[in-house]
């Protein structure tokens, strides 16, 4: 079954009209999330994103990364938050599949930027390039840096949790 192109949806049983939104879900990174309607408008579904970190990312390029894979989706950004994509309910893409798997992909595309620099480093034989940390979260940190004919990952973990500290 296609996508119909704006609202109402027609489903099985009649027309569904949009709905009003607001969810604020946690990651484990200390990562925010908030899907809500803008201005009370239901046609407009925002989602935004928080990350303490996200000024180091932007020294890797994430907002140029965000502009390449969202485009006309990122909106201006909601106080309190560092990214900000909006779906027009009123004007649903043809691939709306693909564009919710997008959305999906939020907080692995803002630390992509940083992956994809590294590996460019790499491939063009960039050795000697400044590290990038990331302070990814309370007292744990990404270093990412770049060889001759490698890109070296190290997460430093600190164990909290005895279970966790014997593996």
């Amino acid at each position: 079954m296609n996508a119909p192109k704006s609202f109402p949806f027609v489903v099985p049983g009649g027309i569904k009209r949009p709905e009003s939104i607001d969810v604020k879900v946690a990651d484990f990174d200390g990562v925010l999330f908030h899907i809500s309607n803008v201005n009370g408008d239901k046609t407009k579904v925002r989602t935004s994103i928080s990350l303490k970190f996200y000024k180091q990312l932007q020294e890797h390029g994430a907002d140029e990364l965000l502009r390449r894979e969202y485009g006309d989706l990122l909106t201006d950004t909601e106080d309190g938050y560092n990214v900000s994509v909006l779906i027009d309910l009123e004007n649903i893409p043809d691939d709306w599949e693909a564009v919710a798997q997008r959305i999906g992909l939020l907080k692995r595309n803002c630390f992509a930027s940083v992956f994809e620099k590294y590996f460019d480093f790499q491939e063009q034989g960039e050795e000697g390039q400044k590290r990038a940390v990331i302070n990814y979260r309370n007292d744990e940190t990404m270093y990412v840096e770049a060889k001759a004919d490698r890109v070296t990952v190290v997460f430093s973990t600190i164990f909290r949790d005895e279970d966790d500290v014997v593996l």
